[in-house]
């Protein structure tokens, strides 16, 4: 799951992985996740949030 940093404007990953079908049935709720470019605690709904493509290392065969 992504979200953007309010402060740098940057998407940045919350480290969650979710199912498609499990994003689209997530209520409405605040999500708190630091980021990993400020630094600081970010407080979103869900959703602000969304789902980046799976992208796949073809040498090793495993999703990066």
């Amino acid at each position: 799951m992504t979200v953007r940093c309010p402060y740098r404007g940057r998407a940045v990953s919350t480290g969650i992985e979710i199912e498609d079908a499990e994003f689209a049935r997530l209520p409405d709720t605040l999500l708190v996740t630091r980021c990993p470019l400020c630094g600081l605690e970010h407080v979103v709904w869900t959703s602000e949030a969304w789902l980046e493509p799976v992208r796949y290392d073809r040498s090793a065969g495993e999703p990066t």
